[in-house]
């Protein structure tokens, strides 16, 4: 029996699993909508690179508690996890794609958001 290792060096273009720029500025653009309807007045972004988390959480105010918090999760040197968290109810969502997070997310906050004039 022979082992032949193969390598693709077109593999190591591939860029790491991780968190965009682009997905930054869309959970951002969602909190400047929820503070211009007044319902968010606090957003808190903690980032811990040792352990690969970093935590987006929307509150009311400085005083109270997040009411939701956006959890990104790297658990593999190319798999991210996301994870949406809501106040009184624990985990709601967890997903390998940033997209359905984000749309649950989104439906949630829009839901709070008065309706347009």
């Amino acid at each position: 029996m022979d082992l032949t290792v193969i390598h693709n060096p077109a593999f190591d273009r591939f860029e790491k699993a991780g968190f965009t720029r682009s997905q930054f500025q869309r959970l951002d653009a969602l909190y400047l909508r929820a503070l211009q309807g007044k319902v968010f007045m606090s957003r808190m972004v903690d980032c811990d690179f040792e352990a690969g988390v970093a935590t987006f959480s929307y509150a009311k105010s400085d005083s109270h508690p997040p009411m939701f918090q956006f959890v990104i999760r790297q658990v593999g040197p190319r798999q991210v996890m996301y994870e949406l968290y809501q106040q009184g109810k624990g985990r709601a969502y967890k997903s390998g794609l940033f997209e359905r997070v984000y749309e649950k997310l989104e439906e949630a906050v829009t839901g709070l958001l008065p309706p347009p004039l």
